[in-house]
């Protein structure tokens, strides 16, 4: 009975063993997951909305563009560039093809902070409400903070305009997402010539430092909400070790109890056994 009890008792605890080697295994995992990836930032808007131009300037790729710009159609899949502190993703304008859309929107899902590009020549069109509609309900409820929208090519309106543009904007996002991004105004054309020309007054006119400054601490809260969520992942990891080492003592014993009742009869049987031979042996030496 004993080695059979050891047995069985030695198969649960090794695959209470293994169990507990798969989760140390998937809590190193989000250890290392954590410490490797950085937050994306995807452009994100209409064709010619200025999205690569703007991602060269925040890459600092002021005289040779890493992002592909062009009057025509340029960008048709996604771009990716990694910079110190982010993956920085230029996506297809959005109403321009059914692949093109495609694209985009796999890029937009898969940013953590969106920029929103917007061109200002008037308010938000329809499709394009309808796009960050879209955006809202894939970032539910980081959606808020994680969308960005970006008056691009400032330096082409007067400064009047530009305000009542943002200020109608602000009211359409509020109507349509239930909530008004941050908005940013910037100028890539001001901030490359104010690179070039050495002018600091004209970079900071951009705003794109603005708008830098703003996405580094964004991809801090995006890292602490990462780290949020892997507690949380850890957490409940943890909790499934001890459920199953409760349910594993639960069964040793349930297993333990069995296996002596399963014992019990054939021990008295062999019991009555034992004392019907020495019977039988001391009748016969009688004889």
């Amino acid at each position: 009975m004993r080695s059979a009890r050891s047995f069985l008792t030695g198969k649960i605890d090794n695959a209470i063993r293994m169990r507990y080697q798969d989760i140390q295994n998937k809590i190193d995992a989000l250890a290392s997951e954590e410490r490797l990836a950085k937050p994306i930032v995807v452009a994100y808007g209409l064709m010619n909305a200025g999205k690569s131009f703007l991602m060269n300037m925040l890459t600092e790729h002021v005289d040779e563009e890493f992002f592909k710009t062009n009057d025509v159609r340029e960008t048709v899949v996604n771009a990716r560039h990694e910079g110190d502190t982010c993956v920085y993703v230029d996506t297809p304008g959005l109403d321009a093809t059914d692949e093109d859309d495609e694209h985009a929107q796999r890029g937009a899902r898969e940013g953590d902070i969106v920029l929103f590009v917007h061109q200002p020549q008037g308010e938000l069109e329809a499709v394009e409400l309808s796009f960050l509609e879209a955006l809202r309900d894939t970032l539910a409820e980081h959606a808020s903070s994680n969308i960005v929208v970006v008056l691009s090519k400032i330096d082409k309106e007067a400064p009047e305009k530009i305000a009542l543009i943002e200020g109608r904007i602000a009211q359409q996002c509020e109507q349509a997402l239930g909530f008004a991004p941050r908005i940013f105004r910037v100028s890539g054309k001001r901030y490359q010539d104010g690179m070039r020309k050495d002018q600091a007054v004209m970079v900071a006119a951009s705003g794109i430092e603005a708008l830098a400054a703003h996405l580094r601490q964004a991809a801090v809260d995006v890292r602490s909400v990462r780290a949020r969520k892997r507690d949380v992942q850890i957490d409940a990891l943890l909790a499934q070790v001890g459920q199953g080492r409760r349910r594993a003592q639960e069964g040793r014993k349930t297993l333990q109890d069995t296996v002596t009742a399963g014992f019990a009869a054939f021990n008295e049987q062999a019991g009555q056994l034992r004392r019907h031979l020495d019977t039988s042996a001391a009748a016969f030496k009688k004889i």
